[in-house]
């Protein structure tokens, strides 16, 4: 509108024009900004998501003993040979992914600031979705709102989530909903976290022995 008037008046317009650049200018580098920090999310969750395929490959590609090869080995009716479940990872339900992705959400919960601090609405949807993605769970965020309507008891959310079998889903799901609470600070979190890991076998050493695993790697 400046810069109109400016020519309508027969005035000097590199005033408004000189406004309207700098405009262009910061739009251009915010949107880069977004983009920059777009593509360092997907970096994040490509190297998270490369580091469980390779930590489950480099256990399948482990080397038994020939006393350890005959006892996780078994013939079928058949004369195939079946590997033994200690070797396999074991499939999640839907019902057991939901529960999972739905307790992350709830330690999530726990950071007051998620609504008003951009740098914690960014973690902890980062942590959210680096979940979805090694869980493989479809259309993640549009999930969450029905998946968390049928999770809305607590209990029963846990009593899902001890069902799981398979020892890196649970590791990996403990692991998320820590760094959910050590955001938070709080001592309810810690509380629920530490009850829920004691009851997956994890007492506060082994737990601890668990981080430095996951530290190393």
């Amino acid at each position: 509108l400046s810069l109109l008037g400016a020519l309508i008046g027969g005035h000097s317009v590199f005033g408004p024009a000189f406004w309207i650049a700098l405009g262009f200018a910061l739009v251009f580098i915010a949107k880069q900004k977004k983009e920059d920090n777009k593509k360092m999310e997907d970096n994040v969750i490509k190297q998270k998501k490369q580091q469980s395929l390779s930590t489950s490959q480099s256990n399948k590609n482990v080397q038994l003993l020939p006393e350890q090869e005959t006892a996780s080995k078994q013939k079928n009716v058949d004369g195939t040979i079946a590997t033994s479940k200690d070797n396999m990872v074991i499939a999640m339900t839907t019902k057991q992914k939901e529960a999972a992705i739905c307790l992350i959400a709830y330690f999530g919960g726990y950071n007051d600031d998620i609504e008003t601090d951009i740098d914690i609405n960014q973690m902890v949807y980062t942590i959210s979705y680096q979940a979805a993605v090694y869980f493989e769970i479809q259309n993640f965020p549009a999930m969450l709102s029905d998946a968390m309507n049928r999770n809305s008891d607590l209990n029963m959310m846990i009593d899902t989530v001890m069902s799981i079998d398979d020892k890196q889903n649970r590791e990996f799901l403990l692991l998320s909903c820590f760094d959910l609470a050590r955001m938070s600070a709080k001592p309810e979190a810690y509380e629920l976290f530490f009850n829920i890991a004691n009851k997956m076998g994890y007492d506060n050493e082994g737990f601890r022995t668990l981080i430095e695993q996951y530290s190393r790697k």
